[in-house]
């Protein structure tokens, strides 16, 4: 008889009622086994490094970094690592960092159990997913960045609304990105209400799309030193 897998896992996230009750819901499934938690990106890091899991269970956001940069740098120690990325948020820009920095899968937190399950199952199995709600809203994103943003340009930000554009990139709040950038949250919000006029634009996502195009071939010009 076929031996069934057992797959195991880390679970980092900053909530310990969203921590419950992935756990409760793995026990109940004979192949996964949690061997480790964590509620932030740094004690993750370091806990995945120990345990050497089979799958990581990522939140997007974490009270320290981002999940994202946390993939990244998980992936970076380890390429053969395996992420499976659970978050709140179905924005195409989060999910495309998100598989760029190496994740395998992206999948809603409120999403079915048996869906995540079988995302779990998959993603720790060796294959890609991305929850499928989510793939024909990336797939709409970058018809309507094609469509209307292509004559953008960011020529028209000054260096300091343009230090803003990696870190809407990488789906931060106004919040982290005023951590980050040492600003006020007030000042912030300011800056980016000129970035969306100035580029007249209206989502985040459209910013991250923009950032995103203009990088291979970015000129290094004072004006934009981050």
């Amino acid at each position: 008889m076929e031996l069934q897998p057992c797959y195991r896992i880390v679970l980092i996230d900053d909530s310990r009622m969203v921590r419950m009750g992935i756990r409760e819901q793995l026990m109940r499934a004979t192949e996964f086994r949690i061997v480790g938690e964590a509620m932030s990106a740094a004690e993750g890091i370091e806990l995945v490094e120990q345990s050497n899991p089979d799958l990581v269970l990522l939140d997007s956001r974490l009270p320290d970094l981002s999940g994202v940069e946390a993939c990244r740098q998980m992936i970076a120690r380890e390429p053969a690592r395996r992420v499976l990325m659970l978050s709140i948020h179905d924005d195409p820009a989060i999910v495309q960092e998100a598989i760029g920095a190496g994740a395998q899968g992206y999948v809603l937190k409120d999403a079915p159990v048996d869906m995540w399950l079988d995302a779990i199952r998959r993603v720790a199995g060796g294959g890609p997913l991305v929850q499928a709600q989510l793939i024909d809203t990336v797939l709409k994103e970058v018809q309507d960045m094609a469509n209307g943003l292509s004559s953008k340009s960011l020529a028209a930000l000054s260096p300091q609304e343009y230090r803003l554009l990696p870190l809407v990139a990488e789906g931060k709040t106004n919040k982290e990105i005023a951590s980050a950038l040492d600003l006020s949250d007030k000042t912030v919000k300011n800056y980016l209400a000129n970035i969306f006029s100035k580029l007249g634009i209206t989502k985040r996502t459209q910013a991250a799309t923009l950032y995103a195009r203009a990088l291979p071939g970015r000129s290094m010009s004072s004006g934009h030193c981050v």
